[in-house]
């Protein structure tokens, strides 16, 4: 039963107790044709109690016995904000404690001057020498506990001081900062150490990050050289299949591994799968507990963990959904989220779209930047706000067509008239830009440029290595 009024206080009258007398009930009887009225003797009232000037919430109840019990509770917003999610839970209790009726009750929003009540039937009741403790809770985890001990067939009056506070929710920090701020967060990924540069960007520049596959035992050598680099190392792994038993599949990927990883401390962070393939929901849900128990096994022998390691352009929103468990696991053991992300021809392609199920945010994108629309949609909401690398970045041509490789890719002749034909300039200009995003997120904590010493040619239309005095650049012109 819901009823809805708005009142002014100096009108406001508070019906204490509400009494049927028999000798009311005149013998009379009426029909469709043939109105009848009824006089009714008036038994009490009062006026509402003085309240000193402040605003307040007003919770009247009443317990009412007819045929079977009532209790009747109704809400006064005598403040000038609306008080919004208000919700009642009633514990009606003896002195027996092992007897408790419960039901609840919530409303989307309680304007200014506005009063709703609701009749709450306990067929049970009423009981002997019992008690309601109504449990009340609005806004923005504001909450206060009324304790009713009051005979059946009375009322009880409640007055709860309401501030603006109170009523308003309070703006959440951003998580993107307006600005950029701090160091650079470039940083290198790189497939082989087989270049001097390598380590002489690396001592000139203290990079963020560096990532390595494979060959990671210079990483030692790194950690020396610029010992507040965040190393990240991870081996090449033959089987990602999503078959078995997920944590039992984790088990044996650490095993294998072990004495490998402990055989390099130059490395702070592991990776495991690299870009895993993601196909629903279902699918991430075993990727997700696959990370877990990863994290944990890693955690038992002193290792931290990078967990998803998801390719540029995923996972989908439902499927990020399913990964909380893994995020969970990491933030409990100090991991981290890593993510690839790559555009093209521009590192800024798909910069303020949306992704299907996430409304659009200006501020995140569908492949660069994608990442925000992870922590602003699920991570912040869950306090879930782990740090993040990205562990690959740069402009990768696969987004738009096979047909399309690395930066160099896009660079003189050689793309078609309907794509954009990009310098070397034209890519640092986007890796500033990229950094510059970073540095917008305090929670991330760098990102690899992919790539750096690219022995056999294999990422020949990725390479930087001959680049990384231009690198250097982009870190060492952004102080603190």
């Amino acid at each position: 039963m819901t009823r809805h009024a708005s009142h002014r206080r100096s009108t406001l009258l508070l019906v204490l107790s509400l009494v049927v007398l028999g000798s009311l009930c005149l013998p009379v009887s009426a029909d469709e044709n043939d109105d009848r009225v009824i006089e009714a003797d008036f038994v009490y009232a009062a006026a509402y109690p003085e309240l000193t000037g402040e605003t307040a919430l007003l919770v009247q109840a009443t317990s009412w016995t007819a045929d079977t019990y009532f209790y009747v509770i109704s809400f006064s917003n005598l403040s000038p904000w609306p008080l919004g999610n208000l919700y009642l839970l009633d514990r009606y209790f003896p002195p027996d404690s092992t007897v408790e009726l419960t039901q609840s009750w919530e409303l989307e929003s309680l304007e200014p001057g506005e009063s709703q009540s609701i009749a709450l039937h306990y067929d049970e009741g009423p009981l002997p020498d019992a008690c309601h403790q109504l449990e009340l809770s609005w806004g923005e985890g504001w909450s206060a506990v009324l304790m009713d001990c009051g005979k059946a067939g009375t009322s009880t009056l409640w007055a709860i001081a309401v501030s603006e506070e109170m009523a308003t929710y309070p703006e959440e920090e951003p998580l993107t900062l307006a600005e950029p701020t701090g160091k650079s967060k470039l940083g290198i990924h790189v497939t082989r150490n087989s270049d001097p540069a390598i380590m002489a960007f690396v001592a000139e520049t203290q990079p963020a990050v560096v990532v390595a596959v494979g060959d990671v035992g210079w990483l030692a050598d790194v950690k020396e050289a610029s010992p507040d680099t965040i190393t990240v190392g991870r081996f090449e792994v033959a089987d990602q299949t999503m078959s078995g038993d997920p944590a039992e599949r984790a088990r044996e990927f650490v095993e294998a591994h072990a004495g490998l990883y402990l055989a390099n401390p130059g490395v702070d962070y592991w990776l495991g799968w690299n870009e895993p393939g993601i196909d629903g929901a279902e699918d991430m849900a075993w990727y997700a507990a696959f990370e877990k128990e990863r994290v944990i096994a890693m955690a038992e022998i002193g290792l931290k963990t990078a967990i998803g390691n998801f390719s540029t352009g995923t996972p989908e929103a439902d499927e990020f959904a399913a990964f909380l468990p893994a995020v969970m696991a990491a933030k409990q053991y100090d991991g981290v989220l890593a993510v690839h992300e790559y555009s093209a021809p521009r590192m800024a392609d798909g910069a303020g779209y949306a992704i299907p199920g996430i409304e659009a945010n200006s501020q995140a994108g569908s492949l660069t930047l994608r990442y925000r629309y992870w922590y602003d949609t699920y991570l912040r909401h869950n306090d879930l706000v782990i740090p993040l690398i990205v562990t690959e970045a740069g402009i990768d041509g696969g987004v738009l067509s096979p047909d399309y490789d690395g930066w160099t890719t896009f660079t003189g002749e050689s793309t078609d008239d309907d794509v954009e034909s990009i310098t070397l300039d034209d890519y640092l200009t986007d890796l500033d830009w990229y950094d510059n995003e970073l540095r917008r997120d305090p929670y991330v904590l760098g990102f690899a440029v992919f790539n750096l010493g690219d022995a056999n040619g294999e990422w020949a239309s990725f390479d930087l290595t001959a680049e990384t005095d231009e690198l250097a650049f982009i870190r060492q012109s952004k102080e603190e």
